[in-house]
């Protein structure tokens, strides 16, 4: 009993700097999350805190980051916040994928494009040995991103892919940031609009850069240089492009990110949120509405010079 009091002694005279501390636990799993080489942030308002990982899809297995210190943030973090669902019925998934092959009747892509656009997309068509004339803006980006340019060939796990695997052997559960209505998304994608032809636009810049503007993307994403990631054409094609260029999609998720980020920040807790890097970064994103707020963000620049 003797021994036992004075280990009890030594215990309570520790300076309490050695004793457990939230804030120091806190600043383990950012540095932890940052050791990763993906951009990460704090974002935070007393007891309450936001690790936001920016993904991004198809990074080259060639690029080198550290995939395991994100799953050691994923060990410590509270909660779990990632990824969005779309439903759609099955009549309206095979009616978009017919309505995304063509045009409406009686047009061709010179009734959507300027003639700088329709240019770029002859030369392209007959590199490429493809007739692009009659259709869909929504297919023609999608065959020049995934096939011509194959920017989704050769890529290793992504941010997300690792810390939702990561949570499913730690029997951690991770919460869709939302699901959103896309019953109309077969009527939307068969009459291009200004959303579709930013996407086809975007694409061909991508396409015409080639495979060193994937590398450039990439690399620039592992060493959390934000804003040049943010500029590549490739970053710029999959983010205009996301549900179908659909601006309603577009507009929908965006808001369900945001009201989740409020939602995190409500609660006091650590909570790890992995947003494609583009909703989060871009000029009234994420982190520009939590800097609105007045709240506390640490982390890579974000916002261009």
């Amino acid at each position: 009993m003797t021994l036992l009091a004075a280990m009890a002694g030594l215990v309570l005279g520790l300076p309490a700097a050695a004793q457990d501390d939230p804030t120091t636990e806190l600043e383990d799993i950012v540095v932890i999350a940052r050791r990763s080489g993906a951009p990460v942030w704090r974002i935070r308002d007393g007891d309450s805190t936001v690790i936001l990982v920016g993904s991004a899809r198809s990074i080259p297995r060639d690029i080198v980051w550290r995939p395991e210190a994100l799953e050691a943030a994923v060990q410590q973090a509270d909660a779990i916040v990632m990824s969005q669902s779309a439903t759609m019925s099955l009549g309206d998934f095979m009616r978009l994928r017919r309505a995304k092959a063509r045009l409406p009747q009686g047009t061709t892509v010179a009734d959507y494009l300027d003639a700088e656009q329709q240019e770029r997309l002859q030369r392209l068509g007959v590199n490429y040995r493809r007739d692009y004339s009659e259709r869909g803006l929504v297919a023609i980006a999608e065959d020049l991103l995934n096939r011509r340019l194959a920017y989704g060939r050769g890529n290793g796990p992504s941010a997300e892919s690792v810390i939702r695997a990561t949570a499913r052997k730690a029997n951690k559960t991770s919460v869709l940031v939302g699901d959103m209505d896309a019953h109309h998304i077969d009527e939307a994608v068969a009459v291009p609009d200004q959303g579709q032809v930013a996407c086809l636009t975007a694409a061909m810049s991508a396409v015409e850069v080639g495979r060193e503007g994937v590398v450039f993307r990439a690399s620039s994403w592992a060493r959390q240089d934000v804003p040049s990631l943010m500029a590549t054409p490739l970053e710029q094609a999959i983010d205009r492009c996301a549900w179908f260029a659909d601006g309603e999609l577009r507009r929908a998720g965006r808001a369900q990110w945001g009201q989740a980020l409020i939602d995190a920040m409500a609660a006091p807790k650590t909570t790890l949120m992995v947003a494609p890097v583009s909703i989060a970064a871009e000029p009234a994103g994420l982190l520009d509405q939590a800097e609105a707020r007045g709240l506390d963000v640490s982390g890579p620049d974000w916002k261009a010079d």
